[in-house]
């Protein structure tokens, strides 16, 4: 089945509340589909149809929610999966403070989990205290933040500032998300890397693991 079928059928099945044909739908993508394939041509345009579709009254709030719910229920699957095997570097995967969307970090997790780093998902929504802490009691190569809340409104470029200054000099600070677009890459502290593109953030893994596992 073509992805954009997958992703009509999943869609219709939230629509009339068939849950159940939503999870097998998902797990026969996640089975079926190469991880990047996955994210960028089933996932990502299922997540934002399904908010289109709650912004114009098409879907309920119940149906948004029971969709991202059997969404996240999968990538928690496949990074588990992924996970086992993993030996690369370490990436800590989470959102700032008053951004509590949290899928895109998850998607990101596992599409890095699945090229064997150890991918971390620290939840969403953290201070970057939190943060930091986790990363002065583990080796962590890099902090991936998802950004999908406009960046003004959760006050990001000194989120990140404070993160920055918190971390390791060696740590670096990636950051994507729809909302990435809106920061100003003057703006970001040093060791930052913006990703607008799925393929720059495979690029940044594919240089994070020339240093070899655990660096």
């Amino acid at each position: 089945m073509k992805p954009e079928q997958t992703v009509a059928r999943i869609l219709a099945a939230a629509g009339e509340y068939r849950i159940a044909d939503c999870e097998q739908s998902l797990e026969a993508a996640c089975a079926d589909l190469p991880t990047d394939a996955l994210v960028n041509d089933v996932l990502a345009p299922l997540l934002r149809e399904a908010g289109n579709r709650w912004h114009t009254g098409e879907f309920s709030i119940v149906q948004e929610h029971l969709l991202s719910s059997a969404v996240r229920r999968q990538l928690f699957y496949a990074l588990d999966r992924h996970g086992r095997a993993a030996h690369g570097p370490t990436i800590a995967f989470t959102t700032l403070s008053g951004e509590q969307h949290e899928l895109g970090s998850l998607m990101l997790a596992v599409a890095a989990a699945s090229r064997g780093f150890r991918a971390v998902y620290l939840g969403a929504d953290l201070p970057v205290e939190e943060i930091a802490r986790f990363c002065a009691r583990v080796d962590v190569a890099a902090v991936a933040i998802s950004i999908v809340t406009t960046p003004e409104v959760i006050d990001a470029y000194a989120q990140l500032a404070a993160l920055r200054a918190l971390l390791s000099p060696v740590v670096e600070i990636w950051i994507g998300g729809q909302a990435a677009n809106l920061l100003d890459a003057d703006g970001l502290p040093a060791g930052s890397f913006r990703m607008r593109t799925m393929s720059q953030f495979n690029d940044r893994l594919a240089a994070l693991g020339k240093g070899g596992p655990g660096s």
